[in-house]
This record gives structure tokens, sequence and C-alpha cells, in this order.
């Protein structure tokens, strides 16, 4: 896979992300499932926080983490967004992704080696498809969040942004 089409693909996993943050009701930010679990306004700000996060462990090396453990650590302190923080902080995320991802070298993105706190040691593809991965995750729970809120979605707004 080229590097263009990894990111034209991340592309498309993104898109239905701004409309389903934009979907939430701003009563429901506090809303979680449980009380281990992140509130909708905890959710987008990591999904949009976690781009930055990626962007710079793919590009360079660059996590912000040593381990897993630190990782959870930092997430059960994830402070709340409003949708619009939320929303300004995916776009400005993704543009970083985008451009520091989109700059590597194929050979560098085939083939370049980075120690990750997820995966261990791995070709930078492979933390580039985990990036997608934790993205389309959460934005699955994202989903199931408005279901339970009682808002009306379907899957054209898990999979393309449909309104």
């Amino acid at each position: 896979m080229t590097v263009r089409d990894y990111l034209s693909y991340f592309d498309d996993m993104i898109r239905p992300t701004e409309p389903l943050f934009r979907m939430v009701p701003p009563d429901k930010l506090d809303w979680k499932p449980s009380e281990n679990a992140f509130s909708a306004a905890q959710l987008m700000a990591h999904m949009a926080g976690a781009l930055g996060m990626y962007a710079r462990g793919i590009s360079v090396g660059d996590w912000g983490f040593k381990s897993m453990r630190e990782i959870f650590l930092f997430n059960r302190r994830t402070p709340s967004a409003t949708i619009e923080a939320a929303v300004n902080a995916l776009n400005e995320h993704y543009a970083e992704f985008r451009m520091r991802v989109g700059a590597l070298s194929q050979e560098d993105f085939d083939r370049g080696e980075i120690d990750t706190p997820q995966l261990g040691r791995v070709p930078r593809w492979r933390a580039a498809m985990l990036a997608v991965e934790h993205h389309v995750n959460h934005k699955a729970e994202l989903f199931m969040y408005l279901k339970f809120m009682g808002v009306k979605v379907n899957s054209g707004h898990l999979y393309v942004g449909a309104r």
C-alpha cells in the first residue's frame, strides 16, 4: 500500500467523525455508559488528541509515553471537550497526521521501524494501521453512545457521515 493510498483510506475512516461529534446532544456531553468509561466529551477529546500522538509517533517515534501503563494513566485524566473544541482538535490533529505521515518516503513507511508502547518494535506501516484501528474502534464506541442516548443513528452515520 502506498502512503497516498493509506492516507486516502484513513480519510474515508475519518470523514464521518465530525458529523458524529456534532450529533452528541450538548446536554449529554457528560453521559457515559459506566463509571469507568469515558464520558462522551472525554471520548471525543481522546479521539482527536490521539491523532496527534500517532502523527508524532509514526513519523519520528515520539509517542510521549514509554509504556501502555503511562497511556492508561494519562487516559484516565482525559479532559472533557465541547463539541466545537473536539471538532477543532480533530481537524487540527488530523491535518498534522496527514502532513507528518504524508512526508514519509515510501521506503520509510514500508520498511522503517519504530518502537511503540503498544506493539513494541514494528514497521511504520503497522503503527499506521494501529492508528486507523484505534480511531475506528472509538468511532464505533461513540456511535453506540449515541444509540444509548436515544439519538437516531444508522450505519450511514458510522461509515459515510450521513445526516
